[in-house]
């Protein structure tokens, strides 16, 4: 996996089509002429068995094995049943990349070509070749003028690379495209490819400066850690939307189906995509109206929105939408309704929505937009223009470019019409302002810049620090259950209670006991009233019941407060266990000390897990009343105390919550505290396949378990990495200062600042290559919120003072990674410099990664003179200005890691 060969795909000179033919309806021959049309430079190596000397005019080859030069590109035509050994002849010639545009071979009713595919797997593995498709659309690459596909329109040049599953489906996106005048810089469908896979993709297009949006199509999640991981990289630096597909999994056509605990799998993709960065949109047409509305104003909109109107009824249509949808209507100044008292008429309102003539005049219209504009409570504006007689489309249309133009707000526009305002629109496109059909799609794309505006923030929040109580036995609590557990089995609850009471969870008390007679002999050491659960297998597992709540039996009595009264309670639940599980033995029973909730408030949290994202942390409502699958919320681990908060925040619980508590704050306090250490728990112990926790409200501020279940899995790690605390050291400089060298954290960010803030103009410039003073939140944020996949970076601090910053960016594929280092003016002597590098080396070098290198203004003589003592390699660029240094880590494998090694 990852992009090792992936230019071959994308800067191809020779591309071969084995298959290709000039009769009519042939897909290699389809291929040639696509080639052809869009200008291809390279040499185009038609081939076919039949022995055709030219085919569309180029010469042809009748074997694979007479190829010569050797093609960079083979893409595959020919019927399902030979695909596996062409693919052995390619190989044997040396190609290293090849696309299958074959259909048939991944289609699971076509029973006919199943050995076909198992074959081209075994191959695949053995040859190391990479493989797009089977079933795959092709490639497209405008700006190279590359049309590998099968695609039945021309592509325009654009700065859009749509990566999608369907090759169907972007057929006839790519149509829709055209006829708009939309552009791409990469077209590039998978099909069901098994070796190239869609995070590949995306890792790749996202390093190409074409591409500035990426568009991704999904039906399924595969490979869904390195989606995540893939995504989550791509959309610091790019805007990334996504449509997924297959949103339900009774449908006939879906092969997912919702992890156990959750209601609907569709809630965690969800999360998934907001955790990446990622824009999720519902339709393929709306990705298009969201570049639209955010490529050139991404960072600078914000949540409200005014609207201008010449017409009551699609004013009304927008704030429906704008309401159905959680939307914020801008509440105007009283400044601004002054100033717009003047300018209209008596009988029309200064209030948000302003509703103006229909015979709207281009001068009203634009004073009226710049006075909203300008109002400090307004962050976007829409304006719909209704046309009819006495008004203009096309010069109201002007009146509201020219009013845009000098405002860094956004600005969308809905001209309702066709005939008359096409012109009108073809102004707003030339201007780049985003304008929509009607009120309803300006809305709808209005709230994905909303939806889109909370990921960024996401991404770029400081998060709190939260301490969460650990116990020291964790670790061997961790192997101590390991090793009397094996996948598929429950935790016993006295286990169960132990791994929460870790963690600082306030828990009932309880005994566990095997037999009747021992629960009953000790009953009395738990203060009353008790809480009698019977515990048997089918109900031990996380998640033990159905969606009906009907259908749940909960196996527990309550307010027993004699020990004559636990006898009687065993058997009628006995007996009800063994009418309704007839295959389900006792294991044990548990007496609990009872616990009233306050305001009879109850709710459930937990551990889940999906096959292709990995664990995941649930909250919601809980309780023998409610149907506790509708209130459940999803978040991915590791969770900060922003993040938990959040997690809380949408669930029905948590509105509950905020009518009953006296103090909310301190309620949602210890809340955050309990979920930020159930994430402790997902990463501590990874082999949890599930854990569902019910606790209750008992006091303000205070809360406490109840119940909980827990089942034992193979290990699956999180799909977003934790910090790595494990790489933090201490560090005494030659002078005996002590410093604490760690990973950075998002919380580094005001230290980061003040760090910066202190260094000179000249340490500055030589670290970033311009002279500059201030740093915003956002850059600020990108550099201490980092993915500890991607990237890493070590600060040497003392106390809460930063004095040293190293950083490295890794490439995909562990094969190279950049440096920078800076540290702090007054820190000559203390050896920091050497340090931070020599650690970041150490770390490099024990993952794997084969080479470090950076780049140094020439007069930075320290800098040179630091590469130098490490053993870095230096070359003066002279075409720009810099040194580059260098130096080997590891031995490379394959002959394709040397290619991609920077050259010294």
């Amino acid at each position: 996996m990852g992009t090792r060969s992936l230019e071959r795909f994308f800067q191809p000179e020779t591309i071969a089509v084995i298959g290709a033919s000039d009769r009519q309806g042939s897909l290699g021959g389809a291929i040639v002429r696509n080639l052809q049309s869009s200008g291809y430079g390279g040499t185009i190596q038609p081939v076919n068995s039949k022995g055709y000397k030219e085919i569309y005019g180029l010469p042809a080859f009748s074997k694979v094995s007479q190829l010569s030069p050797v093609p960079d590109l083979a893409i595959i035509c020919t019927p399902a049943d030979s695909v596996a050994r062409v693919v052995k002849q390619l190989h044997s010639l040396g190609v290293e990349a090849a696309m299958i545009l074959t259909g048939g071979i991944a289609r699971a009713r076509s029973w006919q070509f199943r050995p076909s595919s198992e074959r081209l797997d075994r191959i695949v593995k053995r040859t190391r070749m990479r493989i797009l498709g089977p079933d795959c659309l092709g490639i497209v690459i405008p700006h190279r003028s590359v049309n590998a596909s099968v695609l039945h329109v021309p592509v325009k040049r654009g700065s859009i690379a749509y990566i999608g599953q369907s090759g169907t489906l972007a057929s006839g996106v790519m149509d829709w495209a055209y006829s708009r005048g939309i552009g791409f810089s990469h077209v590039a469908t998978l099909g069901r490819s098994e070796d190239v896979t869609l995070p590949d993709l995306i890792d790749y297009i996202a390093q190409e400066p074409k591409a500035r949006t990426l568009l991704v199509q999904l039906d399924e999640i595969r490979s869904g850690r390195s989606l995540i991981r893939s995504l989550r990289a791509a959309s610091r630096h790019k805007l990334v939307l996504a449509v997924k597909n297959n949103r339900f999994s009774n449908s006939p056509l879906s092969s997912v189906s919702a992890p156990r605990g959750l209601a609907k799998r569709d809630d965690l993709i969800n999360e998934v995509l907001a955790r990446a960065g990622v824009l999720r949109v519902d339709a393929t047409d709306e990705l298009f109206d969201c570049v639209d509305a955010l490529s050139d104003r991404r960072e600078r909109f914000g949540p409200r929105l005014a609207v201008i109107a010449n017409g009551r009824g699609p004013a009304i249509i927008a704030l429906d939408r704008l309401l159905h949808d959680g939307g914020e209507l801008a509440e105007l100044s009283d400044q601004s309704k002054q100033v717009l008292k003047r300018d209209l008429p008596s009988y029309v309102s200064a209030e948000n929505p302003l509703l103006l003539n229909p015979e709207l005049k281009p001068e009203q219209l634009t004073a009226v937009a710049r006075t909203v504009l300008a109002d400090r409570q307004v962050d976007a504006l829409l304006v719909i223009y209704t046309p009819g007689l006495g008004t203009n489309p096309l010069d109201n249309a002007k009146a509201l470019i020219e009013v845009a133009a000098h405002t860094q707000k956004a600005v969308l526009s809905s001209w309702i019409g066709e005939y008359s305002v096409e012109e009108a629109r073809a102004a707003f496109d030339r201007a780049k302002i985003p304008t929509f059909d009607t009120p309803d799609n300006a809305i709808k794309s209005y709230m994905y810049m909303v939806q889109h505006q909370r990921t960024q923030e996401l991404l770029r929040e400081i998060p709190e620090s939260i301490e969460i109580p650990v116990s020291a036995q964790h670790a061997n609590l961790n192997k101590d259950i390991r090793g009397r557990y094996q996948p598929g089995d429950y935790l016993s609850p006295p286990d169960a209670y132990e791994l929460l009471r870790a963690y600082g969870y306030s828990c009932a008390d309880n005994i566990f006991r095997s037999t009747i007679s021992d629960v009953v002999r000790d009953a009395s050491g738990i203060p009353k009233p008790w809480v009698l659960r019977v515990h048997h297998r089918d109900y031990l597992f996380p998640f033990a019941y159905g969606d009906n709540p009907r259908e749940r039996v909960r196996s527990v009595v309550r307010d027993l407060d004699d020990e004559k009264e636990i006898l009687p309670a065993i058997d009628a639940l006995s007996n009800v266990i063994s009418e309704r599980f007839p295959d389900s033995p006792i294991l044990g029973y548990t007496i609990q000390t009872m616990h009233r909730a306050l305001d009879n408030l109850q709710f459930s949290f937990g551990i889940g897990r999906d096959n292709e994202i990995g664990p995941f942390i649930f909250f919601g409502g809980g309780g023998s009343t409610a149907d506790i699958l509708v209130d459940r919320q999803v978040a991915l681990p590791p969770l900060n105390a922003n993040l938990a908060e959040k997690l809380i925040r949408k669930s029905h619980f948590y509105q509950v919550l905020q009518e009953r508590s006296e103090y909310p704050d301190k309620d949602l306090l210890t809340l955050e505290r309990w979920l930020v250490a159930m994430s402790h728990i997902a990463l501590k112990h990874p082999w949890l396949a599930g854990l569902e926790v019910n606790a209750i409200r008992q006091q303000i501020g205070r809360y406490r378990v109840i119940g909980v279940a827990a089942e034992v899995g193979e290990p699956v790690k999180c799909a977003i990495l934790p910090y790595p605390t494990e790489l933090a050291a201490s560090y005494t400089s030659p002078s005996g200062g002590e410093y604490h060298v760690r990973p950075i954290r998002g919380e580094d960010e005001p230290e980061l600042e003040a760090f910066y803030h202190r260094l000179s103009a000249e340490s500055l410039r030589l670290r970033f290559f311009s002279a500059r003073r201030r740093f915003d939140h956002t850059e600020l944020a990108r550099l201490t919120q980092i993915d500890y996949d991607r990237e890493m970076a070590f600060v040497a601090t003392k106390g809460s003072v930063l004095f040293g910053v190293v950083r490295v960016w890794l490439d995909p594929d562990d094969v190279t990674a950049e440096f920078s280092v800076i540290v702090d003016d007054n820190s000559r002597g203390e050896r920091l410099g050497f340090h931070l590098m020599s650690r970041i080396i150490d770390y490099l070098r024990e993952r794997g990664v084969l080479q470090i290198y950076g780049s140094v203004l020439p007069e930075n003589g320290p800098m040179l003179k630091l590469a130098e003592r490490l053993g870095f390699v230096s070359k003066l660029n002279s075409a720009d200005g810099i040194v580059e240094v260098a130096m080997k880590l590891n031995k490379e494998k394959y002959a394709w890691q040397a290619k991609r090694m920077y050259p010294m």
